[in-house]
């Protein structure tokens, strides 16, 4: 699965920065797309259509629950899908340090723009999979190879 990493330079005096790990919506099926929605990429990677992570994640059983237990089952999606992201972003952008990507994240220095593909293993459905592992998971449980797509701050 092809997954495209940004670090984006939010305007202001410090240098901040977001970091997104986004699935373009063109690698996911139709159904999927029509489950989960989509958002637009960061401008400086054409503002493409994406999904984010988490509802990728979620098992097909969790589109057909009632609300209530929907609501409930959500947190736990949610939390590995920012592991998750965490971790790819953290693969790819060695200068983000924090244990689960911030909204804003502070640089000392300001290195600009950049983004980056990457491939790692579909995580379509993938909660059942991964959610075990939670507590240890790793970038390589992801099917990320050491050093793929890395990109210097």
């Amino acid at each position: 699965m092809e997954i495209i990493v940004t670090r984006s330079r939010i305007a202001g005096t410090l240098p901040h920065y977001a970091y997104r790990a986004l699935v373009p919506a063109d690698k996911v099926t139709a159904e999927r797309r029509a489950l989960t929605g989509t958002v637009a990429g960061p401008q400086h990677v054409g503002r493409l259509p994406c999904v984010r992570i988490a509802p990728l994640l979620a098992p097909d059983r969790y589109f057909t629950m009632a609300h209530a237990e929907r609501a409930e089952f959500a947190s736990g999606i949610a939390a590995l899908g920012r592991r998750i992201e965490t971790l790819i972003i953290q693969a790819s952008f060695p200068e983000m340090t924090a244990a689960f990507t911030p909204i804003v994240f502070q640089l000392d220095s300001d290195p600009g723009d950049a983004f980056t593909w990457i491939d790692i293993d579909d995580l379509t459905s993938a909660f059942d999979r991964l959610e075990p592992k939670y507590g240890n998971l790793t970038a390589f449980d992801l099917g990320l190879r050491q050093d793929a797509g890395r990109c210097a701050a």
